[in-house]
């Protein structure tokens, strides 16, 4: 480390040397400094378009035809610090001719490394995506890798750790002591991590979710509180867009402590209904439509066959009916779809009631009247006697 230290101390002083001479060579004295500086500029702001048009954009053009993408990604990741850095050398060395006040020389290199710093962890902030999508592509062709979510999740906190730590090296940076800060915290700590407990358990919660898979982004879930899709799985929250386009958002402990139904985990959907033909269709008939049923049943490529049950059978005297159940699932497990499917069965049903000359029951009621009262009798005699006069 100290050879490569001084290596670059060496060719810092050739540069600066090298410099000085030009402006001798231009007469010396502040107008010479002040040409080289700016001819150094003009030379950085040149060296930055080649890197990123010529440097840079062969290299991802190479990238592209051999179809290595996640290099391709990882250089433009890249390119905005390197472009930054050649910059702020530029602006180094434009000081260093100039020969300015030590005070103000001395702010000027310190912002120069604060940036240089910055570039460096912006760097690696904009490189975790393309390499972490690599990493997950690798290890899924050695049957692993992460879900989605899972893989933006640890982004993030990736992301957040470099962030967190690049703040630290500039406040080291800056002369400030951010271990004995974080030390003299001491009862305000305690009372912040009480504070933020919920918001561990939330963070835990995610991870919880994560790692059992209980659900992603695009399952449609059922909770006691809400039932929708999943639009975010986040660090302290699931976000879901609930059938009536409302946007809930639930803490991720809540969650995990509550029942969580994931309909898109469904194998078959299943179709469940009740025929109910009139008391007046004969046994034979009743037998036959239940015999096509189930032949249709059979026969339909949207129906399920194996794995799961198939029932089509009579299940008790109605009120007014004969009650035939059908239990069944679908190949499908798309909600549109599956209403396709169950529109084109209840026309086929239909059909086989009526091609059996039987007929669908609904509710009703039938009134024996034994005896009328002998006053309405009477009346109604009446009124008919005195119909037929008028009539007469």
């Amino acid at each position: 480390m100290d050879e490569i230290t001084s290596e670059i101390d060496s060719l810092n002083s050739e540069v600066i040397d090298q410099m000085t001479n030009w402006v001798e060579m231009l007469g010396g004295g502040e107008i010479g400094k002040y040409v080289v500086a700016g001819a150094v500029l003009l030379f950085v702001f040149v060296l930055k378009r080649v890197l990123a048009l010529g440097v840079i954009g062969s290299l991802r053009k190479l990238a592209h035809q051999h179809k290595h993408s996640t290099a391709a990604h990882v250089l433009d990741a890249f390119e905005a610090p390197i472009q930054l850095l050649v910059i702020l050398g530029g602006v180094y060395f434009a000081i260093e001719i100039l020969d300015l006040p030590e005070n103000f020389d001395t702010v000027l290199f310190e912002l120069i490394g604060i940036f240089a710093t910055f570039s460096v962890f912006w760097a690696l902030f904009r490189s975790i995506e393309p390499l972490a999508m690599s990493f997950n592509n690798l290890a899924w062709r050695f049957g692993g890798g992460l879900g989605d979510d899972l893989r933006q999740f640890f982004i993030r906190a990736v992301k957040t750790l470099i962030v967190v730590i690049g703040v630290v090296v500039l406040l080291e940076n800056w002369g400030i002591d951010v271990s004995a800060f974080l030390g003299g915290l001491g009862l305000a700590g305690m009372a912040v991590a009480l504070a933020a407990k919920d918001s561990v358990a939330n963070v835990f919660g995610g991870l919880t979710i994560l790692a059992d898979n209980l659900y992603k982004r695009g399952d449609w879930i059922e909770t006691p509180q809400f039932e929708g899709t999943v639009e975010v799985v986040g660090l302290r929250a699931t976000k879901v867009r609930t059938f009536a386009k409302a946007l809930v958002t639930m803490p991720n402990a809540q969650i995990v402590d509550s029942p969580v139904i994931n309909w898109s985990r469904m194998t078959h959907r299943r179709i469940k209904m009740v025929i109910g033909v009139e008391y007046r269709t004969t046994a034979d008939q009743i037998e036959k439509i239940v015999d096509d049923i189930r032949s249709f049943l059979k026969n339909d490529d949207d129906v399920a066959q194996t794995d799961v049950v198939q029932m089509v059978h009579l299940s008790d005297f109605g009120a007014s009916s004969i009650n035939i159940d059908l239990y069944y699932f679908t190949t499908t497990t798309d909600w549109v779809t599956w209403r396709d499917i169950r529109n084109r069965h209840i026309i086929a049903f239909k059909r086989i009631v009526e091609d059996n000359d039987a007929a669908f029951a609904f509710p009703s009621q039938s009134l024996y009247v034994e005896t009328l009262p002998e006053k309405m009798t009477d009346n109604t005699n009446d009124d008919r006697a005195e119909t037929s006069r008028k009539i007469g």
